[in-house]
């Protein structure tokens, strides 16, 4: 997956109790030599620039591919993620997710099948898809993504990982200063993801771009992520 021509870019600025921390997140969308939608992000943190990379093909509004490059002071450890449906068809939810990573003893192989079943690559960049996905299913949904939890456990590094989020609209004071501080046509939604990050605030544009992202961590500390240095194609209607 290659990108033929860019149309947006851009970055996350991550702070910890408004101070600025050592992370670079950076993303470009662009269309491949077929005409599909691809983005490639980059998380990095520290002058080593350990960290991952993405790149995702978009079609029908679902993430159908994508492979991840995780590097560390270990080591490289690679994975493929894909949605496997039948010739001429078009990717859905609910598709067989078939998965291939690298492993401490060798390369591993799985799939993992069930309704409801969304593709997620982690990343910052694919927030904005996922809440707009989310908001449409009340109950929420189960989640498919590299597992990232532990990285010293170097047999689970990457494997597939199923977790259930949820998102909901934001109502009141909330929802009101997080339009005024992040543009107009701004939503804002609670989210519920992995343990780390219960109750995060989100807030997606009219584009799905994730704009904002507030959550308190487990030690009383507030982390926001905010989307800077955007570049926009007038050409580009949407993310997806």
């Amino acid at each position: 997956m290659r990108l033929r021509t860019t149309l947006a870019q851009g970055r996350y600025h991550y702070s910890c109790d408004g101070r600025a921390m050592p992370v670079q997140d950076s993303w470009q969308l662009g269309e491949d030599t077929e005409g599909h939608r691809i983005v490639i992000s980059r998380r990095l943190v520290g002058e080593e620039g350990f960290g991952m990379e993405v790149c995702a093909r978009f079609c029908e509004g679902l993430v159908s591919d994508f492979r991840i490059r995780w590097r560390d002071q270990v080591g490289e450890e690679n994975a493929r993620y894909r949605l496997c449906h039948d010739a001429g068809q078009k990717p859905r939810l609910g598709d067989p997710i078939a998965v291939d990573w690298t492993g401490p003893n060798g390369p591993q192989s799985a799939s993992v099948e069930g309704a409801g079943r969304l593709l997620f690559p982690l990343m910052r960049i694919f927030m904005g898809p996922l809440l707009l996905k989310l908001e449409t299913f009340r109950e929420g949904l189960e989640v498919v993504s590299p597992d990232i939890v532990d990285p010293s456990q170097r047999g689970k590094l990457l494997a597939p990982r199923v977790s259930h989020r949820s998102a909901r609209p934001l109502a009141g004071d909330a929802a009101t200063q997080g339009a005024q501080e992040l543009g107009d046509n701004v939503c804002g939604y609670i989210y519920q993801g992995e343990e780390a990050e219960r109750d995060a605030h989100c807030y997606v544009d009219e584009r799905g771009l994730l704009v904002g992202y507030d959550w308190p961590s487990s030690t009383g500390r507030l982390w926001q992520v905010r989307l800077r240095d955007l570049e926009w194609s007038p050409k580009l209607l949407r993310l997806v």
